[in-house]
C-alpha cells in the first residue's frame, strides 16, 4: 500500500483548518460514555447538589438504559469537576506532571566500565 505527494499535498493543505466536531444532545447519534457525562455534567452535578449520591444517579443512567460503572461515572464526574474548576479560575493553566526520575540505586546504572566492556 502506497500513497502519492498530491495526496500529501492536499492533506497538508487541509488538515490544519478542519475542526472537530463536538458532540452535543442535537440528533440522535452515538455517544461514550465519557462523551454522554460531559453533555449531561449540568443536569447530574444538579442532581448531586439535590442530595443524590453517585450511586443513585448511576441506578437513574441505568434506568435509561446508561449502563455505567460507578466507578467509571465517579472518575468522569470527578474529571469533569477539576477540568471547570480550572477554567474557572483566572489566568489558571494546566500542569503537566513530569515523569518521575530513576531511582538512584538502581542496578549498574552509574557503575564504571569494567575492563571486559571496553575491549
Amino acid at each position: 500500500m502506497s500513497t502519492n505527494t498530491e495526496i500529501l499535498r492536499k492533506i497538508v493543505a487541509e488538515f490544519p483548518n478542519l475542526q472537530h466536531e463536538k458532540k452535543t444532545l442535537e440528533g440522535n447519534h452515538e455517544m461514550t460514555f465519557r462523551e454522554a457525562i460531559r453533555a449531561l455534567y449540568p443536569t447530574l452535578r444538579d442532581m448531586k447538589k439535590r442530595g443524590f449520591s453517585t450511586r443513585e444517579i448511576a441506578e437513574k443512567l441505568k434506568e435509561y438504559g446508561v449502563y455505567i460503572e460507578l466507578s467509571t461515572l465517579s472518575k468522569y464526574m470527578h474529571d469533569l469537576e477539576q477540568e471547570m474548576s480550572q477554567k474557572s479560575k483566572p489566568g489558571s493553566t494546566r500542569r503537566v506532571k513530569k515523569p518521575a526520575s530513576q531511582p538512584a540505586d538502581s542496578a549498574n546504572a552509574h557503575a564504571p566500565a569494567t575492563s571486559s566492556e571496553t575491549e
